[in-house]
C-alpha cells in the first residue's frame, strides 16, 4: 500500500507531483543542477507538490485556479465535480511535448475508476507513454 505521502503528491487536476522533476530533483543533485541551468530558480525547488503547499506551483508562483477551486468545493480531485470536465482541465497543444498537461483527463478518469492508489502505481508509465509513445490510430500511444 502506499503511504498517504506519497499520494497525497497527487494533485487534484490528476497530476502526479510525485513523479515530477521538480519534485524528484530533491533525490538528484545532477537533476537538480539541469532545472537550474534550464532557468528554474534554485529558490523554488525541490517542490514539494501543490497539496502540501496549499496550491502554490513553482512555476507560475501563485496559488493554481485549478487547486484554488476544487479547495472551495472541498473535493478531492476535479472528476468529483459537477462541473467535470470543464474548461480548465480541456487539452492544449501548446508545450505538450514538455509539460504534462494533457494528461489531466486520462490520469482523473484512471484515479476515478481505479482509485489513487493504483493509479501512483501506474503514474511513471502513465507518464512514460505520453512522452515516449509513439501515437498509433485507433490504438494509442505505443512503447
Amino acid at each position: 500500500m502506499e503511504t498517504s505521502e506519497r499520494l497525497n503528491l497527487v494533485a487534484p487536476c490528476g497530476i502526479d507531483c510525485g513523479i515530477c522533476e521538480l519534485y524528484t530533483c530533491k533525490d538528484n543533485t545532477q537533476l537538480f543542477d539541469q532545472l537550474v541551468a534550464k532557468g528554474i530558480s534554485k529558490d523554488i525547488i525541490p517542490c514539494k507538490g501543490c497539496r502540501p503547499t496549499n496550491g502554490k506551483c513553482p512555476l507560475i508562483q501563485k496559488i493554481c485556479e485549478t487547486f484554488n477551486c476544487i479547495s472551495k468545493k472541498k473535493l478531492n480531485f476535479c472528476y468529483e465535480c459537477n462541473d467535470f470536465p470543464c474548461l480548465t482541465l480541456h487539452p492544449s497543444a501548446d508545450r505538450a511535448n514538455k509539460l504534462p498537461h494533457n494528461m489531466k483527463m486520462y490520469n482523473l478518469c484512471t484515479i476515478k475508476k481505479e482509485g489513487v492508489e493504483n493509479f501512483v502505481k501506474k503514474s511513471s508509465e502513465i507518464k512514460n507513454r505520453y512522452f515516449a509513445g509513439t501515437m498509433a490510430i485507433g490504438k494509442g500511444p505505443q512503447i
